[in-house]
């Protein structure tokens, strides 16, 4: 399915006959598309509404991304900044603006789900815009300061599911222990979980995950 304005993506609709259900919304990790996480669809529970959307920048060798990543000359990781404020743009005016035209959901109930470059945007979508975006799922990802809104203190409504592989060679386990280590700075509402794995999302992951969403967005 696709969005004349920005967006290629897939959606599921819920099975609750109140037309204001929770909605997933999906961003999935460089190099991937929205087919991705989507394949957890199956075994979220119907009454969600779910839509995984594809990143807005094709690689040359297939798969999406939300921004480029390049080395600089010490090999240092760098982002592209402006590509990556963009895709955060575009996603915050296809929820606000797009999609409530399309759907009816809960804007009170609204879930983002990042795995690794989605992770990225969901801690940023959230922090910067914690009244929209409430309730995160942040899979082997990390919070990129540069960019956050340092302005932003309304962060009390925010509540956050967290996990990483300790075994992760993509995005090494201490970048998200430094981001949640500033979430606790921030007294911001999280659970952080490790597992034995490496850059994907474990079996036991997935499961706690789903126990996080049965009891935190209804």
């Amino acid at each position: 399915m696709s969005d004349k304005f920005f967006f290629e993506f897939n959606f599921r609709d819920s099975n609750d006959s109140n037309e204001l259900s929770p909605l997933i919304i999906m961003l999935h990790g460089y190099g991937s598309n929205e087919d991705d996480l989507f394949s957890f669809a199956d075994h979220i529970p119907r009454n969600y509404k779910i839509i995984s959307l594809r990143a807005p920048y094709s690689l040359p060798y297939g798969g999406y991304s939300w921004y480029d990543i390049n080395l600089d000359e010490n090999m240092n990781i760098k982002i592209d900044i402006d590509q990556a404020k963009s895709s955060i743009s575009k996603i915050e005016d296809f929820v606000k603006n797009k999609l409530t035209q399309k759907f009816s959901f809960d804007r009170e109930k609204i879930c983002l789900i990042g795995f690794s470059q989605g992770t990225v945007l969901s801690y940023t979508l959230s922090l910067n815009n914690p009244v929209l975006f409430k309730n995160v799922i942040a899979l082997s990802g990390m919070i990129n300061m540069e960019l956050i809104n340092k302005n932003n203190k309304g962060y009390s409504s925010l509540n956050y599911f967290c996990s990483h592989g300790i075994q992760d060679q993509v995005i090494p386990v201490n970048y998200s222990r430094e981001s949640v280590d500033w979430l606790k700075s921030k007294s911001i509402n999280h659970i952080y979980k490790e597992y034995d794995m490496a850059h994907s999302v474990s079996q036991e992951n997935f499961f706690d995950l789903l126990e996080w969403m049965k009891f935190n967005i209804k």
